[in-house]
C-alpha cells in the first residue's frame, strides 16, 4: 500500500516500464526508416529495426485482453457484443484518427510538391490516411508505417468479441492453436515477419502477424494474472528485473549489428517474456519509471510513430542536405522529428479541447429533445 501511494493517481493506470521502451521501440522505427538518408553504402543505424513493431502488437494484446476479461470478471452480459465491439474498435479509430489526418496531410502535400502526384493518387489516398489499407482497398499510400495500426483495428475486431463471449476458453485453447499456427505459417512460408504489404490469397501477410501477436499478447496477460500472485524474494526479484531489461535490449543490438532477419522467431518469444515481466510489476525498476517524464515519451510515441516519415520525406527531396553524410544527418532528422511529433501532439490537444465536432454537428442536425421551458 505505501509503495502504491508514492505514485500519483493520474498515473496508477499507466506502466512507466512499457512507457519508456514504448518510446524506445518507437525511436528504432524512426531510426530504421533513415536508412533512405543514406548515401553510397553507407552504414546505418537498427537496419533490422522493424522487429520494434513486435513490442507494440504485444502490449497492444495484452491491454486487449485486459479490458475485456475484465469486463467478463464484472458480469456484464453480452446481448449486444456486435454493438459493443463496434463502439470499442470505434473509440480506438477516433483515438488515432486526427494524428493520420495530420500526417496524411503534410505527407500527401509532400508529394504534391515533389512529385507527379495525379488526381487519382490523391483521392486514393484517403484509404491509407483513414486507416483503411490492410483491408486490401487499393490506393496511394502516404503514411506506410500506419499498416501496423491498420492492422491491429481489423484484428481487434475479430479477437474482441471471441474474448468476451468465449473468454477463458478462447485463452486455453484457441489462442494457442492461433499463435502457434500463425507463426508456423509464417515462418515456413516466409522465414521472417517482415513485408507486411505482401497478399496472401485474402488478406495482408501482415494481418496474420498482427492477428498472431495480438493473440500471443492476450495469452501474456492471463499469464500475468498468475504471475502477480508470486511472491518474489530480492534475490528473485533482481534476477527477472535482469531477465526483463536483457530481453528488452537483446532485440536492439539484433536491429544494430545482424544483417538479416532470421532472428524474428526468436526476438518475438524474448520480447514477449519481457512485456510479460514489465506488466507483473515486480521488477525492481518500477517505481523509478513511474511518474511524468516517462509518461509523456509515451504521449509523443504515437505522434512521432506517424510524422516521423514527413519529415524523412522532406529530408531526401531538401537538395541543400544531400551532401551530408548519413550520420551528419541524422541529428537534424530527430530534431525535426521531435519538433514535428511536439506540434502535431499539441495541435491536437487543442483542437480537441474545442470541441470542433460538437460545434459543426449542431449547426448541421437539429435537436431532437427540446428543453422544455416549465411555466
Amino acid at each position: 500500500m505505501i509503495k502504491n501511494q508514492l505514485v500519483p493517481i493520474s498515473l496508477k493506470k499507466h506502466n512507466g516500464i512499457i512507457s519508456f521502451w514504448k518510446f524506445c521501440f518507437c525511436i528504432m522505427v524512426v531510426l530504421f526508416h533513415s536508412q533512405l538518408l543514406a548515401t553510397n553504402e553507407e552504414s546505418t543505424l537498427f537496419s533490422q529495426g522493424a522487429i520494434a513493431v513486435e513490442f507494440f502488437f504485444l502490449v497492444s494484446g495484452f491491454l486487449l485482453a485486459k479490458t475485456t476479461l475484465r469486463k467478463n470478471e464484472q458480469k456484464m452480459g453480452t446481448e449486444n457484443l456486435g454493438k459493443e465491439t463496434f463502439h470499442f474498435i470505434w473509440k480506438k479509430y477516433l483515438f488515432f484518427l486526427p494524428y493520420m489526418l495530420f500526417g496524411g496531410f503534410l505527407g500527401l502535400l509532400l508529394q504534391n510538391i515533389y512529385n507527379d502526384v495525379g488526381t487519382y493518387q490523391n483521392i486514393s489516398s484517403i484509404w491509407d490516411i483513414l486507416l483503411l489499407h490492410m483491408t486490401g482497398l487499393n490506393g496511394n499510400v502516404v503514411i506506410g508505417q500506419a499498416w501496423y495500426i491498420s492492422a491491429m483495428l481489423l484484428s481487434m475486431m475479430i479477437l474482441y468479441p471471441l474474448l468476451r463471449k468465449y473468454q477463458q476458453n478462447f485463452i486455453y485453447l484457441v489462442a494457442p492453436l492461433i499463435v502457434l499456427l500463425g507463426f508456423g505459417w509464417l515462418s515456413r512460408n516466409y522465414s521472417n515477419l517482415r513485408g507486411p504489404d505482401i497478399w496472401v490469397t485474402f488478406t495482408f501477410k501482415g494481418v496474420i502477424r498482427a492477428f498472431s501477436e495480438l493473440t500471443l499478447g492476450c495469452i501474456l496477460y492471463v499469464i500475468c494474472q498468475k504471475l502477480k500472485k508470486v511472491n518474489f524474494t530480492t534475490l528473485g526479484r533482481i534476477i527477472i528485473t535482469i531477465i526483463e531489461i536483457t530481453g528488452f535490449i537483446f532485440p536492439f543490438l539484433i536491429a544494430q549489428f545482424a544483417s538479416t532477419s532470421k532472428y524474428d522467431f526468436i526476438l518475438v518469444p524474448i520480447i514477449a517474456i519481457s512485456v510479460l515481466l514489465a506488466f507483473s510489476e515486480k521488477t525492481l525498476e518500477l517505481n523509478c519509471f513511474s511518474n511524468k517524464f516517462f509518461f509523456l515519451l509515451e504521449k509523443l510515441s504515437l505522434p512521432l510513430y506517424i510524422c516521423h516519415i514527413v519529415v524523412r520525406d522532406f529530408m531526401l527531396e531538401f537538395s541543400p542536405l544531400s551532401s551530408l553524410s548519413y550520420y551528419s544527418k541524422i541529428p537534424i532528422y530527430l530534431l525535426l522529428c521531435f519538433a514535428l511529433s511536439l506540434i502535431c501532439m499539441y495541435l491536437i490537444v487543442f483542437l480537441q479541447k474545442l470541441h470542433l465536432v460538437k460545434r459543426f454537428k449542431k449547426l448541421i442536425i437539429k435537436d431532437t429533445n427540446p428543453v422544455i421551458e416549465k411555466d
